[in-house]
């Protein structure tokens, strides 16, 4: 009681109240509707120990569309692409600046490519595209961010082919 009164007397209780407010508007990206790269991370460090499929997404064209269709409207389709249910111990985030997404499945591999199938064909009814690629990380084991970036280099070889051919 005593604790309380004295949290509200110096306003301890409202600073609280703002800190944990903006800890909430920064773990969610507003745009797309899913995890921002630092509650992904957070949420790697604090799950259950065990191996994980961690999938790294390239939206294709997506500054090209942003000029075509206007942000909103990309960003409604994003949003739309990833609303595919998926497992409640599965992370979805916006990894880099704005077409880059990873997200960490709880499940084995067979699992993982499914959904990526799924996401695919959702992406199609929007009129979108992605490459990705997929790895398996340890959780508890360092690495996840290096795990990312060979996998976003995987992502931007396979663009590079495409290009070439």
């Amino acid at each position: 009681m005593l604790k309380r009164w004295i949290g509200k007397l110096f306003g301890f209780d409202a600073e609280i109240s703002r800190l944990c407010r903006q800890v909430d508007e920064l773990s969610l990206d507003d745009a797309f509707g899913m995890w921002t790269r630092g509650a992904f991370l957070q949420f790697c460090h604090v799950m259950p120990r065990g191996p994980r499929i961690v999938a790294f997404i390239d939206l294709n064209k997506i500054h090209k569309l942003n000029e075509q269709y206007g942000y909103s409207e990309v960003d409604r389709r994003v949003r739309e692409t990833f609303a595919l249910p998926f497992r409640r111990s599965d992370v979805v985030a916006r990894w880099y600046s704005g077409d880059e997404i990873v997200i960490l499945f709880d499940s084995d591999l067979e699992w993982a490519e499914g959904k990526i199938s799924e996401l695919q064909e959702s992406a199609k009814t929007q009129e979108l595209t992605f490459y990705h690629a997929m790895g398996e990380w340890e959780v508890g084991k360092s690495g996840i961010e290096e795990l990312v970036e060979e996998l976003a280099d995987k992502v931007t070889a396979q663009k590079g082919v495409e290009k070439r051919s």
